[in-house]
């Protein structure tokens, strides 16, 4: 079975010139999310039942790294009606890259006086992922 290093999977962000990775990332993580349809009644004793089916999909992702640029804290802090979407990727080593438009949910930067400025960016998926 093939492996991968974890510096394969890699984030990586549309400015407008093309996808780039992002800069300063120590760490990324993707998950995908489904809902489940819950079908439990009175009648099922306790016990839940769901629906063979996903109600709906999503895919999160987050990134934490060392703060060289302001881009995404401007992105975080700028969103607004029409501007909150942005365009990213997640290249899962050599296996597949997903890519779609993105919200950026959650941004914070830590500074701590023996060490440099880091950073933790949490994405949502907005709309279908394409896979290649």
């Amino acid at each position: 079975m093939a492996a991968e290093s974890g510096r394969d999977l890699r984030i990586s962000y549309n400015a407008g010139a093309g996808m780039a990775v992002v800069a300063g990332a120590r760490s990324d993580s993707l998950t995908f999310n489904n809902e489940a349809i819950d079908i439990t009644d009175k009648d099922d004793a306790g016990v839940r039942t769901y629906l063979d089916d996903v109600s709906l999909k999503s895919m999160s992702m987050s990134c934490t790294g060392v703060a060289t640029v302001a881009t995404f804290a401007t992105l975080a802090q700028a969103a607004g009606s029409g501007t909150a979407l942005h365009d990213f990727q997640i290249e899962f080593g050599s296996f597949a890259t997903y890519a779609g438009s993105f919200f950026i949910t959650s941004f914070e930067s830590t500074g701590e006086q023996a060490d440099t400025i880091t950073f933790t960016m949490s994405l949502e998926s907005s709309g279908a992922i394409t896979v290649s």
